[in-house]
């Protein structure tokens, strides 16, 4: 299957074929995506579906996004493992140490993926760290630094769904395509986007499975600016030519901060009444985070992963609720 094939099966208005790479030349600086893609074809491949959360922006809630799927997944049985690359801030490794803290105060039960922050930021370390803690995971989740970095590019080619958040500005944009101040006519893709472009190209080449790329604006208001909406339709242009699918991230609102300092979500709340309430559109923007990312949540090898009923055997403190959201937002 063609890189074109790919991206243009099942993406939203909008989104196109990423097209062949602007420039045959590496311009990009590092390792060649040849070498970057046969070092990780040469490892040992994971068996649970790989999700990296990447993009060369700091501060764009990569973190964040990757916590509230590990933590949806956890909560609908899935078995999860987390790697945080970024070990010197190590944001999402905290943030579930944090959900451990929190388990042993209320002294209550909640769903815990296994995680870890990469000490050795090299592939052979990556591969060992997945297959000692994610070996019989259904879901990997890796969140990658906001910089380009060998081990980065290794997790993005070793990905099955790569997820690039980001703020919906022209300064976050840049990453992604360049665009002329004046005019806003686009000038080229820009470093994060020719990267992965690159890379999966490669991938092509190796004929090795070409994983799928989402990019979700995240933190989001309610009410956007004129500029945002700018940004939003210059990212439409970007999408057609990079091969990106556009998906929502989460809103911008002050109880996901609140909860992430302890390492809950709104998800977890239903088991700690006592705690807040549950806000119904935080949920549903959760769940829909799911839905945009078309996860292999029907696996058809794993029949009775996904109970559709209550009365189906599954465990009670294991509910199965995001999984058949998902399922019927799909359905309709």
């Amino acid at each position: 299957m063609k890189v074109e094939d790919k991206f243009l099966r099942g993406t939203r208005p909008g989104a196109g074929s990423p097209g062949k790479p602007e420039s045959p030349v590496w311009d990009l600086g590092g390792e060649h995506p040849s070498i970057v893609v046969a070092d990780v074809a040469s490892r040992p491949r994971q068996n649970g579906h790989l999700i990296v959360f990447a993009n060369l922006k700091g501060g764009v809630g990569k973190s964040t996004l990757a916590f509230h799927t590990a933590i949806a997944l956890a909560d609908a049985g899935m078995k999860v493992a987390c790697i945080d690359l970024d070990y010197a801030q190590a944001t999402l490794s905290r943030a579930l140490t944090n959900r451990e803290a929190t388990c042993r105060l209320l002294k209550t039960w909640l769903p815990m993926p296994r995680h870890t922050a990469l000490a050795q930021q090299s592939g052979a370390y990556l591969s060992q760290e997945i297959a000692r803690i994610g070996s019989d995971c259904e879901f990997i989740i890796i969140d990658a630094a906001g910089s380009d970095t060998p081990v980065m590019r290794r997790a993005i080619a070793m990905a099955d769904t790569i997820v690039t958040p980001l703020s919906c500005s022209f300064a976050d944009l840049d990453v992604l395509g360049q665009f002329d101040a004046h005019s806003r006519k686009m000038l080229r893709l820009g470093h994060f986007a020719r990267l992965v472009q690159a890379l999966l190209a490669q991938k092509q080449a190796m004929n090795l499975k070409i994983p799928d790329w989402v990019v979700m604006p995240n933190r989001g208001r309610q009410t956007g600016s004129l500029n945002e909406e700018a940004a939003r339709q210059a990212l439409l242009k970007i999408a057609r030519k990079a091969g990106f699918r556009i998906g929502n991230g989460l809103g911008e609102r002050v109880a996901y901060r609140e909860l992430f300092l302890f390492g809950l979500t709104h998800i977890d709340l239903k088991r700690i009444p006592k705690l807040a309430k549950v806000k119904a559109c935080a949920r549903r923007e959760i769940e829909g985070l799911l839905v945009d990312m078309r996860l292999p949540l029907d696996d058809p090898d794993q029949p009775n992963l996904f109970p559709l009923n209550d009365n189906s055997g599954a465990a009670p403190d294991r509910p199965t609720q995001p999984v058949r959201a998902v399922r019927e937002r799909r359905s309709r």
